[in-house]
C-alpha cells in the first residue's frame, strides 16, 4: 500500500505509516472499496457484461485513481467495445501512475507495433465520424456504406452497430437492423442501448404485410355499380366532422401545447446548465491563471529583494573574496527560483551556505541574507536527505541511513522524523546509548509531535 501523505510503501497490516505517521484507517477502507469494485468489474468482464464492467471499474477509479489494475482492465474493456482512443487514454494514464512493471506498456506496444492494425482502427474512427455526419444530413445511403466499411475495419465497434441499426430501422429494413443488434449483443450482453433498440424492434409491426393483405381482401368484396342513384344528404357526417375538429383542438390545447412548453423549458434549462458549466469552467481557468500570476509576482518580488540585498552589502577592503560564496549562493538561488518548483535543486546552494564561516562576516546585511537563504533552503534539502535516509532504513542499510539522516538533522534541527529514525537506526544497530539520546530528544523537546508516543515506548523498552 502507498501512503497518501508521503507516498511511501506501507505494509497492509499497518494502520499508521512508519515514515510520516499518517493514520491509514480511512484510506484502507477506500482502498478496499476500490478493489471490491475492481473485482466486480472483472467478474462482469468475464461474462461479457462490458457495460456493467465499465460502470464498476469507473467506480473503482473514483475511490482510487491510482488503481492501475482497474485502469488497465477498463482500457481492455474499452478496446473490446471498439473504443480505441478511450482504451489508449486509460493505459497512458496508468503508465503515468506506475511507470515500471505495468501491463499497460504491453497493451500499448501491442497496438503500436502493428501499424496496419493501428491505421485500420484510425480509419474506422474517421469513417464513423463521416457516417455520423452523413446521417445528420439525411444521406442515409452514404452513411450505411461508411458504417459497413467501419465494421469491416473494426468488427467490435458497438457504436457503429447502433448507428447502422438506426438507419436500417429508418429505412424499414427491420431484419438487417435486428442482425446488427444481435452482433452488438454478442460483444456486450447488457448494453442498454442495444437492449432498448431490440425492445423497439419487438414492438414494431412486421413491415406492412398485414396492411397489404387487408387491402387485397377489401378489393375482392367491392361490387360494381349497376345504376345511378343520388344519395341523400347526411347531416351526421358534418356533425361528426365538427366533433372531430373540437376534439383535435382540445387534445392540442391540453396535451400537445403543454408538452411543447415543457420541452422549451427543458431546452432553456439545458442551455442554462451548459452556459453555467461553461462559465464555471471559465472562472476556474481564470482563477488558476490569477493564482499563477500571483505566484510569479511573488517570485519576481523575492528575486528583486534578494538582488537589492546583494547590492546593499558593503564590501570590506581587507578581504573582498570572503563574500564570493555568499554571492554565488544567492545567484544560484535566484536562478533556481526561475525554474518550475519540481525542477529546482538546492543541494549545491545548501552545501555552500553550510560551509560559510559567518564569524568572519562584518556586514549586518550579509548576515541577514545568509539567515534568509538558510530559512528558505535548509528545510527543503533536509526533507530530501530524510527521504533518502528513510529509504535506506527501509532497505535495512542502517549505517548508510544514518549518514543521510544526520545531514537532514543538520540542515533542519526541527525535523523530528529525521531524529526519530536516527534513534531507530541506532536501536537496530544495538547502539542503545545513542538510541536513548535521540529518543530522549524527542520525548523532551517534541512532546506535541506524532513521534512522541512511539519514541516513549521504544525508550522504555531499551535495556538498562
Amino acid at each position: 500500500m502507498v501512503c497518501p501523505n508521503c507516498h511511501g510503501m506501507v505494509s497492509e497490516k499497518r494502520s499508521r505509516c512508519d515514515r510520516c505517521g499518517q493514520d491509514l484507517t480511512l484510506y484502507k477502507r477506500i482502498y478496499k472499496a476500490s478493489n471490491m469494485y475492481y473485482n466486480l468489474g472483472l467478474e462482469k468482464a468475464k461474462v461479457r457484461d462490458l457495460s456493467g464492467a465499465v460502470i464498476a471499474l469507473r467506480k473503482s477509479l473514483e475511490f482510487n485513481k491510482r488503481n492501475t489494475n482497474a485502469r488497465n482492465l477498463l482500457g481492455l474493456v474499452y478496446f473490446e467495445m471498439g473504443e480505441t482512443v478511450a482504451a489508449l487514454t486509460e493505459w497512458v494514464i496508468s503508465r503515468h501512475f506506475k511507470p515500471d512493471d505495468n501491463d499497460a506498456d504491453k497493451y500499448i506496444n501491442a497496438v503500436q507495433e502493428n501499424p496496419t492494425r493501428l491505421d485500420a482502427l484510425n480509419q474506422a474512427i474517421k469513417r464513423y465520424n463521416n457516417a455520423l455526419t452523413f446521417a445528420k444530413q439525411g444521406s442515409d445511403d452514404l452513411a450505411i456504406i461508411q458504417l459497413k466499411r467501419v465494421l469491416q475495419l473494426n468488427p467490435h465497434f458497438i457504436r457503429a452497430y447502433h448507428l447502422l441499426s438506426i438507419l436500417y430501422i429508418k429505412n424499414g429494413e427491420i431484419e438487417k437492423a435486428r442482425k446488427c443488434l444481435l452482433r452488438a449483443s454478442k460483444i456486450d450482453v447488457s448494453n442498454t442501448t442495444t437492449l432498448r433498440y431490440m425492445n423497439e424492434l419487438e414492438q414494431k409491426p412486421a413491415g406492412g404485410q398485414e396492411g397489404e393483405a387487408s387491402l387485397s381482401h377489401d378489393s375482392s368484396t367491392i361490387m360494381p355499380i349497376s345504376s345511378y342513384r343520388e344519395d341523400k344528404p347526411n347531416i351526421m357526417a358534418f356533425v361528426n366532422l365538427i366533433i372531430g375538429v373540437l376534439i383535435g383542438v382540445a387534445v392540442t390545447a391540453f396535451l400537445i401545447v403543454p408538452s411543447i412548453k415543457r420541452n422549451n423549458v427543458a431546452d432553456n434549462n439545458q442551455d442554462y446548465v451548459d452556459y453555467s458549466a461553461g462559465l464555471a469552467a471559465l472562472e476556474e481557468k481564470e482563477a488558476a491563471i490569477a493564482k499563477l500570476q500571483e505566484e510569479n509576482a511573488e517570485l519576481s518580488q523575492k528575486i528583486n529583494d534578494l538582488q537589492a540585498e546583494l547590492d546593499g552589502i558593503e564590501m570590506p577592503e581587507v578581504n573582498p573574496e570572503l563574500y564570493d560564496p555568499l554571492f554565488e549562493a544567492a545567484s544560484l538561488y535566484m536562478d533556481e527560483l526561475k525554474k518550475r518548483e519540481r525542477d529546482r535543486d538546492y543541494s549545491q546552494i545548501a552545501e555552500i551556505l553550510r560551509n560559510i564561516d559567518t564569524d568572519k562576516y562584518e556586514s549586518e546585511q550579509s548576515l541577514l541574507l545568509i539567515d534568509r537563504l538558510k530559512q528558505d533552503i535548509f528545510p527543503v534539502v533536509s526533507k530530501i536527505h530524510y527521504d533518502i535516509g528513510h529509504k535506506l532504513y527501509s532497505d535495512y542499510k542502517y549505517e548508510q541511513a544514518l549518514d543521510e539522516l544526520f545531514l537532514a538533522y543538520n540542515y533542519d534541527q526541527t525535523n523530528v522524523d529525521a531524529i526519530y529514525f536516527i534513534a531507530r537506526s541506532y536501536h537496530r544497530l544495538e547502539d542503545y546509548e545513542s538510541a536513548r539520546t535521540y529518543y530522549e530528544m524527542i520525548v523532551n523537546d517534541f512532546a506535541d509531535s506524532r513521534r512522541y508516543q512511539s519514541a516513549a515506548e521504544f525508550l522504555e523498552s531499551l535495556p538498562d
